[in-house]
Formats: structure tokens, C-alpha cells, sequence
């Protein structure tokens, strides 16, 4: 699937792009704690219908996710796009959370990124440019 929203970004300066696009979505863990605050009080589950605790979209406090791209702001924030997929709490549903998260509630996601490698391969992958570990310079 392709990114949402990206179809209709003019870079006003090619030669040092506003909007990077990753070629390989990078494995990471989206702080949705920090990303979709909580209600401020506490709310009862057994105060709620059975349909919203068992149909509701489960969020934990960490997920985990794909970045896509990084946008500057015109503060000189960095924004990552990221696609988080979220289960309803019974696991009947799901979809994909495509957001727009500043970059200090992104982290690479080590241990996805150790079950991806090949199980005969000792090398330690360097980042790339724009990758989670490194919010692009400039």
C-alpha cells in the first residue's frame, strides 16, 4: 500500500527534500502513550458495554509499526510517518493507524529487526539515512 496523504507534496527544495521517503519501511515501536493520550481519568471497564470492550480497537503503551517517511516542520521538528496495525480487543478486526507522530515518540524496533536477518547472518545492519535510529540531519 502506498503512503497516504504523500501524493500531493510539491518539494519546494529538491536538493535538500522536506519530505523523505524511506525505499524500506523501517521496524519500529510508536510510544502511543505520548501519540493518543489516554482519557485524564480513570474510566471502569465494567462500566462500559461488552460491545465496545470486546469490538474497541486495542492500544497498548508501545507499539510496534512501520516508518515510512520523515517530514520537517517548519519549527525544524522532524514528523515520522508511521503505519501502526491494531486488532480490536477480541481480534475479529483490524486495520492499519496511519499516522503522523513527532520523532521523539519513535525507536527502532531491535527485536523486530533481529527476526528479520537471516538466521546465518553476523553482520549488525548499519542505518540508513532517515532511518528511525537517526532523524535525518539538515
Amino acid at each position: 500500500m502506498s503512503e497516504p496523504g504523500l501524493d500531493q507534496w510539491a518539494e519546494p527544495f529538491p536538493e535538500v527534500p522536506i519530505l523523505r521517503r524511506l525505499e524500506t519501511p523501517t521496524a519500529v515501536l510508536v510510544d502511543i502513550s505520548r501519540v493518543l493520550p489516554g482519557a485524564a481519568g480513570f474510566i471502569r471497564a465494567d462500566g462500559l458495554p461488552l460491545r465496545v470492550r470486546a469490538g474497541g480497537i486495542q492500544l497498548e503503551s508501545a507499539m510496534p509499526g512501520a516508518l515510512h517517511a520523515w517530514l520537517r516542520v517548519a519549527d525544524g521538528r522532524w514528523l515520522a510517518q508511521v503505519c501502526v496495525p491494531a486488532r480490536s480487543a477480541n481480534g475479529y478486526s483490524g486495520l492499519d493507524l496511519w499516522l503522523w507522530v513527532d520523532s521523539l515518540f519513535v525507536t527502532p524496533n531491535v527485536a523486530a529487526a533481529e527476526k528479520s536477518r537471516p538466521p546465518d547472518s553476523d553482520a549488525v545492519p548499519e542505518p540508513s539515512q532517515g532511518s528511525a535510529r537517526d532523524v535525518p540531519r539538515s
